[in-house]
């Protein structure tokens, strides 16, 4: 393996992901890339005004849940890249694992608890499936 990707939102549940993917870098010596995506079309629909203010804070809130992500990543002596993207989410990872050639990509599970998901039900493996077929990456659910 020599690079992973890390699909990241923050969050507690987010720690588990990040940390699986700094453990498999480590592990490998491999590239570890931390990548949010941000998506203002998941808030609903708004003028186009709102919703560049709304795309500008979410970059700025995936910003700082990188910068937090990279420091995690260094404590445990793992240099890693940061990549905030605006898109559709599970498009944009699919380009971006394809882009970089990456050969593993972690992500998180939903959790029940936590309201609409972008992965709900069993669209994660199917997702993953696609990742892999497409890619060829290995995909680690956490």
């Amino acid at each position: 393996m020599k690079r992973i990707v890390c699909a990241t939102r923050g969050g507690a549940a987010s720690r588990a992901v990040q940390e699986r993917a700094i453990s498999l870098a480590a592990e490998h010596s491999a590239e570890l890339v931390f990548l949010y995506v941000s998506d203002s079309c998941s808030c609903g629909a708004m003028s186009d005004d709102l919703a560049q203010v709304v795309e500008d804070e979410l970059r700025r809130i995936g910003r700082s849940l990188l910068h937090i992500a990279h420091v995690r990543a260094n404590e445990q002596g793992v240099e890693a890249d940061m990549v905030a993207k605006c898109g559709p989410v599970r498009q944009t990872i699919l380009d971006f694992v394809a882009e970089t050639q990456a050969d593993a990509l972690v992500i998180g599970a939903p959790r029940t608890d936590t309201g609409a998901q972008e992965f709900g039900g069993d669209s994660l493996p199917v997702f993953a499936k696609q990742v892999t077929e497409e890619t060829g990456a290995e995909v680690f659910i956490v």
